[in-house]
């Protein structure tokens, strides 16, 4: 069975609020060259990862690409406690000076930057299963494509091959009837001088004889015909 060494493949999967985007690509090239963009802190996931690839691919450039993010949704605020401290001693300053109190909302607070999103927070370690698992979906995606499109070529190539041994039928039927079209040209062309020149039997028959082994391509037909049945 061929097998392309082009194709792609791509999964997604989910643990809590972190999500893994895997896309694998896949083209031609003599030998394997494998490259791997990982998040950051998964760097040593990479030798696991190339290891699964070669279990797939022999040969070819890959181009794999792992994207790991935590949900926007999912973002908890907290509070910035230096810049807090900071406006809680300039509204205590300027409270002494106005002498009346200052009340303060929360959208006082959002605007003057003291409460933000936590994005603090690295990927936890069961992020690693996620990864291998989106992988593992991605590299069934890619063989699959490889797969199909290896067996699109196959059909193409065999219909060649049947084209050219239906053309090598023609010609070989062309060149065993070619003595004698040759014949009868010659014949004609001779009966003009008919008048001219004494005809000699013998001679033409030689002559046709000639020209019927110069015509022979008996060993190349079959010489061809081996090449196809060595590429069916």
């Amino acid at each position: 069975m061929a097998i392309s060494m082009t194709g792609f493949g791509a999964a997604d999967a989910q643990w809590e609020t972190w999500s893994c985007q895997v896309e694998i690509r896949s083209v031609n090239q003599r030998f394997l060259d494998i490259r791997c963009r990982l998040p950051l802190g998964f760097q040593t996931m990479e030798p696991e990862i190339k290891k699964q690839i070669k279990a797939i691919c022999t040969r070819g450039k890959i181009d794999c690409s792992i994207r790991l993010e935590k949900d926007a949704g999912e973002e908890k605020l907290q509070l910035n406690p230096e810049r807090a401290k900071s406006y809680n001693e300039l509204l205590k300053e300027f409270e002494t000076l106005s002498g009346r109190k200052v009340s303060v909302d929360a959208r006082d607070l959002s605007s003057i930057n003291i409460i933000e999103e936590n994005k603090s927070g690295d990927p936890p370690e069961e992020c690693e299963k996620v990864i291998l698992k989106s992988l593992a979906k991605a590299l069934e995606g890619l063989q699959e494509m490889k797969v199909r499109e290896g067996q699109a070529m196959q059909n193409d190539i065999q219909e060649r091959l049947s084209s050219c041994g239906n053309i090598v039928n023609e010609i070989e039927k062309f060149s065993r009837e070619e003595p004698g079209r040759y014949r009868e040209r010659l014949q004609e062309r001779l009966s003009l001088l008919n008048d001219c020149i004494k005809l000699n039997p013998e001679r033409l028959e030689q002559e046709i004889a000639l020209l019927a082994d110069r015509l022979d391509i008996s060993e190349e037909v079959v010489r061809f015909r081996t090449h196809l049945e060595h590429m069916d």
